[in-house]
């Protein structure tokens, strides 16, 4: 549930408050806001993942329209969002200075998606295919000017990378409180298993990583709130927290033994909504290229 949230307001209405015109704002931006609609993020294609620069779908500008076509894969919210932002290349030849964001609704004629993905954890949030077939789109609803798509969606990705770092602390802290009280009730060789080293150590460890995690995600948000630019922060808490929600969930998972495993106990589903943490919104080795870049340049 807090994914759905994190892509409509962090990836969605976060581009539409910087870069839109006040009637994409009036007519677009309030009822995302609001509640009233949702939206999702479409930019990953079958050949365009970590690398946006490499996508396919097009946009031909005929007149007052632009004509869309391509497809798009792993849309969170694709299944039920009223609204896509929808990136697409207006000249394959330019790469990233190619890339053009559009504000698409879900009812345009030509715009087609998928079934629900079932994935391995994070099934409340839908996650689809999306295609568009000669799909016109009013130039008016061009998120700001050709060719700045690539940094609309790199700027956007940053405050997404933030409210992910966050929803791992938050999947971890669910572990933790899981295993804590797990271990005070579980008995082994006539004592609660909180009584072994073993056990005591995974928990000291567990807390520690998870309060470094959230110390780095309010650093990243106060970063956004104040800096021009954050990338820096904004990767070093996603790539530190999405990996320590592994971690944590796996010892969670331990601690709790072969109840872990089972659907009954809730900490086998924190053990594979944590997964996703590491992937979406730029995998932990795409954070640790622009955090070494960041460094590289600024050294």
């Amino acid at each position: 549930s807090g994914v759905i949230l994190s892509v409509n307001n962090s990836l969605v209405c976060d581009p539409l408050l910087h870069f839109g015109t006040e009637e994409q704002k009036r007519e677009f931006l309030t009822p995302l806001a609001a509640g009233e609609k949702l939206g999702c993020f479409a930019l990953t294609e079958p050949e365009a993942g970590s690398d946006p620069s490499a996508l396919r779908t097009s946009a031909v500008r005929d007149g007052d329209d632009y004509v869309l076509n391509g497809n798009k894969v792993f849309i969170t919210n694709g299944t039920h969002a009223d609204v896509a932002l929808v990136f697409a290349t207006v000249d394959p030849e330019l790469k990233h200075k190619g890339i053009t964001a559009f504000i698409v609704p879900a009812e345009t004629a030509g715009y087609s998606r998928g079934g629900h993905e079932y994935k391995l954890g994070v099934n409340a949030s839908g996650t689809t295919e999306l295609a568009f077939a000669d799909m016109r789109i009013p130039a008016r609803q061009r998120l700001g000017d050709e060719g700045q798509g690539f940094r609309i969606a790199m700027q956007t990705l940053d405050a997404g990378r933030i409210g992910i770092a966050a929803q791992a602390v938050g999947i971890a802290q669910a572990a933790f409180e899981e295993a804590l009280a797990y271990s005070q009730q579980r008995e082994q060789f006539g004592r609660p298993i909180a009584d072994f080293q073993a056990i005591q150590f995974y928990l000291a460890d567990i807390s520690t990583e998870i309060v470094a995690a959230r110390l780095l995600s309010w650093n990243g948000a106060w970063a956004a709130d104040n800096q021009k630019r954050y990338s820096l922060e904004a990767c070093q808490a996603k790539l530190f927290s999405s990996e320590m929600a592994q971690k944590v969930t796996t010892k969670a998972l331990q601690i709790h033994g072969g109840y872990g495993y089972v659907r009954e106990y809730n900490v086998e589903r924190y053990f594979r909504d944590a997964r996703i943490t590491e992937i979406y919104e730029g995998t932990s080795e795409i954070q640790k290229t622009v955090i070494a870049n960041w460094l590289l340049e600024h050294s």
